[in-house]
């Protein structure tokens, strides 16, 4: 019997997640479109996306992640290039995989599909994105990966539920990624990110977060992560998480902030206050951690060498 995502949650010690894809792509110096982000790497720099991958299976990740957050329906037909929408989900997945297959590691490592909101920016409505979504999942499963991160980087728990209402018959795990803002005035957590119109020192028009987790997860999932949040906000949003759902948490957050089309490498951390921080994560309940945009493989590697044995 092979190795499963089941397995690899029984075990005693943290899961890890890899790190930022299209953050570590710009910063090997893969251009990024405007549009398109990080996707148009797996045509112009596909030896890149392979050194990224390898970079985070020798840092020690558990799961790696294909690069297919941008390569969404809804992104690339914004685009103009919607015609490499099958052929770039396809070549993500071959490419980490092969790039698995070649590595000199030994251990049992994962391969994560991601289906994301990118490229909505409210052009699309929740029912033209949800075939996007579903399609995207089943090209993903067909080509072999093991399991789907949904990363809804949404203010809209509307539109993350019709992404689990997409995948509700699909044969593999799937994972909810959701994104925490907090409001600078009160403290209070809403659902969304910090990067959005409302980037201010006010989201209320956002949903409380605590809402929108109930909302969501009752339609599914069997993981809810915490990703591209700020560092300070995952430990008070777990908490949050652990009180409105159940079942197995984590948290992968970020470290700067988009600045269309490139990453601007702002407010960095370093991997040992990374590591410090993912301690405070854990006892708040994250069996999963890794990172998001702006955090690469030093990161992870630094919770790889110490959390093993947590």
């Amino acid at each position: 019997m092979s190795f499963a995502v089941d397995d690899l949650l029984e075990r005693n010690h943290p899961v890890i997640l890899d790190g930022g894809i299209g953050t570590e792509l710009q910063r090997l110096g893969a251009p990024m479109d405007h549009e398109a982000w990080c996707a148009v790497a797996l045509d112009t720099h596909p030896d890149l996306v392979r050194q990224v991958h390898r970079s985070y299976i020798e840092a020690g990740a558990d799961i790696i992640t294909v690069n297919t957050y941008a390569t969404t329906r809804q992104a690339l037909k914004s685009a103009g290039m919607e015609e490499q929408f099958t052929r770039w989900n396809i070549r993500a997945v071959q490419i980490a995989r092969e790039t698995l297959d070649d590595s000199a590691s030994e251990r049992d490592i994962l391969i994560a599909g991601s289906v994301s909101t990118f490229g909505n920016f409210n052009r699309f409505s929740d029912a033209e994105l949800e075939p996007y979504f579903q399609e995207q999942a089943e090209i993903l499963a067909e080509n072999g990966v093991d399991l789907v991160i949904l990363e809804t980087l949404s203010s809209r728990a509307s539109t993350i539920v019709t992404a689990l209402n997409a995948l509700a018959d699909f044969d593999l795990p799937v994972w909810v990624a959701i994104s925490g803002v907090q409001d600078r005035n009160s403290g209070a957590l809403y659902l969304g990110v910090e990067e959005s119109p409302v980037h201010s020192n006010s989201v209320t028009t956002h949903e409380p977060f605590a809402d929108a987790i109930q909302k969501i997860m009752a339609e599914g999932g069997s993981a809810l992560l915490l990703m591209h949040s700020p560092v300070n906000v995952c430990t008070p949003g777990l908490e949050v998480m652990s009180e409105n759902y159940s079942g197995v948490l984590g948290a992968y957050p970020n470290a700067g902030y988009w600045q269309r089309p490139d990453w601007a490498f702002v407010d960095q951390i370093t991997p040992a206050d990374y590591l410090k921080a993912a301690g405070d994560w854990i006892d708040a309940g994250a069996k999963i951690v890794g990172g998001c945009c702006g955090i690469g493989p030093a990161h992870i590697s630094a919770l790889s060498a110490e959390l093993r044995d947590r």
